[in-house]
Parts: structure tokens; C-alpha cells; sequence
């Protein structure tokens, strides 16, 4: 890095913080920690190549200054902050609109919506209907989340869980099959489900967003929610960034044996500046065992996540013989 920029990026942590502490390395300068706010030690250290920062005495960090410069009042600093650090991967996933070239995807041959079916004496579609029965689904569902079926090929037997892009456009879907000896439970279409978010015709993203792992975990939610077809939340995916560029809150309600990648997560999130609360399922193992009355009590039972609950949680799977 130039000596300008470096001189510029020294300068803005001065003007957001006050006096800094240059390390002998270079990279690091140390300032007054915004949270601990003690004016007699320099131990919050700024890296002024990647933006990354740390107190070395009350452990707030984060990936990138954005959710420092919020949380303390400094967010009319933020647009400068982009000028000064332009390259940072954390700011730019934080403050670019996410743009990722949809792929074209249509619904399997045959599909047709449920909803047109109820007279059906079609013995494949009536076990259909009798699955869907067996786990609570409510005609009102079928409508929304426009749940079909087919007639045909390896999607006989199947519940089909259509995807719709912001613009109404088809952008990926999943087949369930209803039968309990199946090789293959789930089967997805090709698209790239990192570069698509499901279902994201029905999302507000200023408003707290629900994320799930399957679809029938996703009907039990409240409507402003999506699933991730997986546990697994990947900082490059579509998902990621609309949420990180929105700064979204965001409710983690993933199965109850995944609490590790939940914490993970919830650590994630929050260094995009984005608030966290992870659901607890209790004696649930997922969220499609519950109703939906079941699934709102529980979301307002809810507390906010902080890095409290990560460091606790690390520490609980120390003394159980695992490690986060």
C-alpha cells in the first residue's frame, strides 16, 4: 500500500477515534476502544490494510469498522470509510448491491399447482394430498408457496416446492418424495442454489428475516423468512450478501444439532453489523415438526445473540468433549 493511502486511512482513524498508537510493524495502529472507553490505553488495534479490528481487553472486533462505526455513533462516517477502504471483501459485500446473473430454470414437465387437484381420483395424487395432511399443511400454504405435483417421470410422487425470484421469475425448485423407503428424499434442480435466494419474491428485507433449512421447515415459519436447501450459510452466497447489504436482521432457525454452525453464523452476521437472535427449537428437532402457533411463541420468546452467547458456547462444547 502507498504511503498516501496509508497516511489517508491513518488520518480517517484518527478523525473517527482520536490520537492512534502506530505499531512497529506499520499495519496496526491502536486507539481508544469505543466500548471500554479508557482513555488511559490505546488497546483497540486497527489493521489499515484489511480493516480487521480488536480489543485486546473486552475482545470487541469484527471483520471490518461498519457495525464499530454504527454502534457508536459514528455512521455519518461510514460513506468515508469506503473511500478510504475501498478493497476490503467486508465492506464491499456490505455496502455494493449484490448482482449475480440468474440462471434459467423451469419447473419439471408436467408440474401442476395442487391447488387444482383436490377432486383428483388419482391414487399418486392422493398420496400426495394425505402426505401433505400428515404434516400439517393447510390449503392456504399450498396457495402461497404455489406447491404442485407431476404426473410424470422421476417426479411422480413428489411434492414439488417452486422458487421465485424478486421479479416473480422462476429461480430454482425442490421435489420431495412422499414415499418413506426413497433412495433420495430431496431432489433439487441444477441451478447453483449459492447464487439464489429462495423464495425471495416474499422478502422485506428491512424487516427481521427468518432462515431455515428446508422448505417444510419454511412453511412453519411466518412469511418473512427463507431456506438455505442446506445447514450451511456461505459468505459468497446471493443470500449473504442481500443480507449484508441490507443489513437485515436476522432470526438463525436451524435444526437442533446444529449449534455449532449456528454460532458460527450468528458470529458471521454480526460482523456485517447485522442484529442476530437464534432460535431455540427445544425438544423440537426441526422446525417442521412444529405448527405455526408453535413457531411464533417461541420466535418471541426469543432474545438477542451476542458474542457472549458464542464464547459460552464454546465453552459448553470444551466440557462436552467436542470443539467449535
Amino acid at each position: 500500500m502507498s504511503s498516501v493511502k496509508m497516511h489517508d486511512r491513518v488520518s480517517f482513524i484518527r478523525k473517527a477515534f482520536g490520537e492512534t498508537q502506530r505499531a512497529r510493524d506499520g499495519i496496526n495502529v491502536a486507539v481508544v476502544c469505543p466500548s471500554c472507553n479508557n482513555r488511559n490505553k490505546k488497546k483497540f488495534s486497527i489493521n489499515l490494510e484489511t480493516g480487521q479490528c480488536h480489543c485486546w481487553v473486552c475482545d470487541l472486533r469484527g471483520k471490518t469498522l461498519v457495525p464499530i462505526l454504527r454502534k457508536y455513533d459514528k455512521s455519518h462516517l461510514v460513506e468515508e470509510y469506503c473511500q478510504k477502504f475501498p478493497t476490503e471483501k467486508v465492506f464491499r459485500k456490505a455496502h455494493q448491491s449484490p448482482e449475480i446473473d440468474p440462471e434459467e430454470v423451469s419447473l419439471p414437465d408436467g408440474f401442476f399447482l395442487a391447488v387444482d387437484s383436490f377432486k383428483s381420483r388419482d391414487p399418486d395424487i392422493r398420496a400426495c394430498f394425505s402426505y401433505l395432511k400428515s404434516r400439517n399443511i393447510s390449503e392456504r400454504d399450498l396457495w402461497y408457496y404455489k406447491i404442485g405435483f407431476s404426473k410424470i417421470g422421476k417426479f411422480r410422487r413428489k411434492i414439488i416446492f417452486p422458487s421465485f425470484d424478486s421479479d416473480g421469475k422462476v429461480n430454482f425448485f425442490v421435489a420431495r418424495s412422499i414415499d418413506s423407503g426413497a433412495r433420495i428424499k430431496y431432489t433439487n434442480c441444477k441451478a447453483n442454489k449459492q447464487s439464489i435466494v429462495f423464495n425471495e419474491i416474499n422478502i422485506d428485507w428491512k424487516k427481521e428475516l427468518a432462515i431455515l433449512e428446508g422448505p417444510f421447515d419454511l412453511i412453519k415459519s411466518d412469511y418473512n423468512s427463507t431456506c438455505l436447501l442446506g445447514a450451511r450459510i456461505s459468505e459468497d452466497s446471493l443470500l449473504f450478501s442481500k443480507i449484508a447489504h441490507n443489513r437485515t436482521p436476522v432470526l438463525l432457525c436451524l435444526d437442533s444439532d446444529m449449534n455449532k454452525k449456528s454460532q458460527a453464523a450468528a458470529k458471521l452476521f454480526s460482523e456485517y453489523g447485522c442484529s442476530v437472535r437464534i432460535l431455540s427449537l427445544g425438544a423440537y428437532e426441526d422446525v417442521g415438526a412444529m405448527t405455526k402457533h408453535e413457531f411464533i411463541k417461541k420466535k418471541l420468546q426469543t432474545e438477542a445473540w451476542s458474542r457472549n452467547n458464542f464464547i459460552l458456547s464454546k465453552i459448553r462444547s470444551i466440557e462436552s468433549g467436542s470443539i467449535i
